[in-house]
């Protein structure tokens, strides 16, 4: 039954065909590519965030590190007490940074959520459209096929006056 509508809908002009929920239908489009944006933004967010954490990761391993080599070489309490201020500090760095990173994947998942739904909410209603749309093709080609009858049905007498009588012979 799908390639007979499929046939129809290919042979009626559709050019008549109003979807009544067009405009909403747009709306509903523009607020999905809205959301793709900030989902975008998110994501760049999120990229900068992790990038950042990663260098403050590597700037606690360097401080670690370099401190180790001070405390080998002479111990200098006064230099080993700001090198730990300086590890706690960026320590806290870290986990702030955590923190926003953790954040940003829980509004990521809300956006990702939302959009999908939007995907959905469209879907259906490109759905409605097609079905409203096959719906308009069936109406069309029925008219069609009532009016090629009523013209059919017109020309009867027209056809019965050209028909040739029993002794003519026909053209």
């Amino acid at each position: 039954m799908e390639r007979t509508n499929d046939a129809v809908f290919s042979q009626v002009d559709l050019r008549g065909f109003s979807y009544p929920l067009e405009p909403y239908l747009r709306k509903q489009e523009w607020q999905l590519e809205r959301l793709e944006g900030k989902l975008a933004q998110v994501q760049k967010q999120l990229l900068c965030a992790q990038d950042s954490r990663r260098g403050l990761h590597l700037q606690f391993e360097g401080q670690a590190r370099q401190m180790l080599q001070w405390t080998r070489a002479r111990l200098d309490p006064h230099m080993h007490q700001r090198g730990l201020a300086y590890l706690a500090d960026v320590r806290q760095r870290i986990e702030t940074q955590d923190q926003e990173i953790q954040s940003l994947h829980a509004q990521k998942a809300s956006l990702h959520e939302e959009f999908v739904a939007q995907q959905r909410t469209i879907d259906g209603l490109q759905e409605h459209r097609s079905i409203a749309l096959r719906e308009y093709a069936q109406e069309v080609t029925r008219v069609q096929a009532a009016e090629a009858d009523r013209d059919w049905i017109g020309r009867i007498p027209l056809r019965a006056r050209q028909r040739p009588t029993s002794g003519e012979v026909a053209p």
